[in-house]
């Protein structure tokens, strides 16, 4: 489907070239020197010609616009998805404020009560699920409140655990190995996981934009 919407502009044109070419060649050359039979099956031609046309464009229409919104996609305002190319990342950051409000009730309870655990809340294959242990990250450093802080320094080791597999499945490596040893060996000093967490926000920002770009079909 995806490859049909992408060629098919391209099919257009050449169609297009080449009934417009056919059509001038027919009606130059050989009508003039054809008889009343011979013009009613170029009449047929293009007709046909005509209605190919019509249905080349209908199908454009049809194939250029999503046929269901998809979760990062969708303007609401125009009622279709936006290109990929026009994502951003406070487009992605948005939605999943809200995706969050369906998962738990307040944001804190992602440190406390496991939520990450349930693999109904986040879609197919819990695709979702990275994108939440990012945002969990993200809001942390970005909001850099002291209560949820004290909230995350006395979270389990079977939630931090929880978020650093989510984010292990999003192909994260390097960041869960230094959330983990900030975690382990500095969990009562809230600085150094915070001096972490804020110097990274740019780079939080980044993952989050591409995992939502690399796995775009998959939030239909």
């Amino acid at each position: 489907m995806n490859f049909l919407k992408k060629k098919l502009p391209i099919i257009m044109l050449a169609a297009l070239v080449v009934s417009v070419a056919a059509a001038i060649v027919l009606l130059a050359v050989a009508v003039p020197n054809s008889d009343a039979t011979y013009k009613t099956v170029l009449s047929v031609i293009c007709a046909s010609l005509f209605f190919v046309l019509a249905a080349l464009i209908v199908a454009y229409f049809l194939f250029s616009r999503d046929t269901e919104p998809n979760f990062f996609l969708f303007d609401r305002a125009k009622k279709r998805n936006i290109s990929v190319d026009h994502l951003n990342f406070t487009i992605v950051n948005e939605r999943m404020t809200f995706f969050l409000t369906l998962v738990c009730e307040k944001p804190e309870d992602l440190w406390q009560e496991g939520v990450l655990e349930d693999n109904r809340k986040f879609g197919y294959r819990g695709v979702y699920k990275p994108l939440v242990a990012y945002k969990m990250l993200y809001d942390l450093g970005d909001k850099d409140n002291t209560a949820l802080w004290d909230i995350v320094k006395n979270a389990t080791p079977e939630t931090i655990a929880s978020v650093c597999n989510a984010l292990e499945r999003g192909g994260e490596t390097e960041m869960v190995k230094a959330f983990r040893y900030i975690y382990e060996n500095f969990r009562e000093d809230d600085k150094k996981m915070r001096d972490f967490v804020c110097g990274n926000l740019r780079y939080l920002r980044g993952k989050m934009l591409a995992y939502v770009k690399r796995h775009i079909e998959l939030f239909y």
